[in-house]
């Protein structure tokens, strides 16, 4: 082939470019909105938050909340979250996806409530037929939802290996569950016993993130292998989100693992990660009226 195309004509060889230029697919463009901890609306932060994805900044494929979309997970708690204003309209099937959490999840008694109100929205897995993990796939992004409050460990990770063995190499993958791994991160006592074993399998597949809430702080992390360490090539990068509207607490703690961390007591915001081929951004905004939208961390990261 090269060499007919040697002995070709230019205005062939000019077409054939033109022609593989033209029809070669651009890498898939995806955004995904992070936010969390909605549980009690505080000063109207689930309210702020809807207005912005709903009427400013719409750009986004699908949301990711990091859990706690309840106050105590009763059928009066969904009703309440759902009657926000403007979250009726976000809580919709293939544009909101949730992970399970402290409290919309304990007591115990709750898992009917929270059965009946993800059905119909949240996907529903294969291994065990409820929505309480799954996985969202979208071109070359690979997102697992996992659990740590209704499914037995070893299903959990029996689960998430197989579903990992199907990634295509080179592929982002990102892992939501709401505790945060490490306890110098955030106020939050660290999670790594439970979810040490998701992190390594997810960091086999070189560079990914990891999304949680539980701390209601805004808090992006270094890239880090999954026992916390500095792993600037293969490490993975937290992004915790907390602000929907549960509390509003002091920053992060001083850690070398903090990349980034708002200065002082946290606010409403929310998260923007774009990635498309083997490029990240990461866009985080103000979500309060006053601020006009104002960018608070912006980060890129190649693959």
């Amino acid at each position: 082939m090269r060499d007919k195309l040697l002995r070709a004509p230019l205005f062939v060889v000019v077409f054939l470019a033109a022609f593989f230029v033209q029809f070669t697919p651009s890498p898939q463009k995806l955004t995904i909105a992070i936010w969390g901890d909605s549980r009690e609306n505080l000063d109207g932060a689930c309210e702020q938050i809807a207005d912005v994805l709903l009427h400013k900044m719409t750009s986004w494929d699908f949301q990711i909340h990091n859990g706690d979309f309840t106050h105590h997970g009763k059928p009066e708690d969904w009703e309440r979250t759902l009657h926000y204003r403007g979250i009726d309209s976000l809580y919709v099937a293939g544009r909101f996806f949730m992970c399970t959490s402290n409290h919309d999840c304990t007591p115990p008694d709750v898992k009917p409530v929270y059965d009946a109100h993800t059905a119909g929205v949240l996907p529903v897995n294969q291994a065990d037929g409820s929505t309480h993990f799954y996985a969202v796939e979208r071109g070359n992004v690979h997102v697992f939802f996992c659990d740590a409050y209704f499914t037995p460990p070893e299903v959990m990770q029996r689960w998430l290996d197989s579903s990992l063995a199907l990634v295509p190499e080179g592929d982002w993958v990102i892992g939501v569950w709401h505790n945060p791994a490490y306890d110098d991160i955030s106020y939050k006592e660290g999670y790594l016993d439970k979810c040490g074993p998701w992190m390594r399998s997810i960091a086999q597949h070189g560079r990914g993130f990891i999304l949680n809430g539980h701390a209601h702080i805004y808090v992006r992390t270094r890239p880090l292998a999954p026992d916390g360490t500095p792993d600037a090539e293969h490490g993975l990068v937290t992004i915790v989100n907390g602000t929907g509207g549960a509390s509003w607490k002091d920053p992060a703690p001083n850690s070398e693992k903090v990349a980034f961390t708002p200065a002082g007591k946290s606010y409403p915001c929310i998260a923007f990660l774009t990635i498309e081929g083997k490029d990240a951004s990461l866009t985080t905004v103000d979500a309060r009226p006053a601020s006009r939208l104002n960018v608070i961390d912006h980060w890129t990261w190649h693959k």
